[in-house]
């Protein structure tokens, strides 16, 4: 009868066990190509999503500047009220960020 206990043997099954981890834990690295092609996918996708918001952009800016020449030539005191409207966010706008910054500075 054998004991486990002895130091050979439960060296040689630490061993045993060590050998077993490394072969399941054995990473391999991915090759160079992979990562380019990633980076060229992310680049592409950044694109494309960028190119969606400059679009949506523009079609935002022409809505919004049809809305103010239909506006100051049909109905000129809604063109003088979306000015001083926006007039007022521009001034809230800007008081708020130098409020923060100074805030941030303290």
């Amino acid at each position: 009868m054998t004991d486990d206990k002895t130091p050979n043997n439960l060296e040689e099954r630490l061993q045993e066990a060590a050998r077993h981890t490394e072969e399941q834990m054995e990473l391999t690295e991915p090759s160079l190509s992979y990562f380019e092609n990633l980076i060229e996918e992310q680049a592409a996708l950044w694109y494309r999503r960028l190119w969606f918001e400059l679009t949506c952009l523009w079609g935002i800016a022409f809505i919004f500047i049809s809305f103010l020449i239909f506006s100051l030539f049909y109905v000129p005191l809604l063109f003088v009220f979306a000015q001083i409207i926006s007039i007022i966010i521009l001034i809230r706008y800007f008081y708020k960020e130098r409020y923060e910054m100074v805030e941030m500075r303290q």
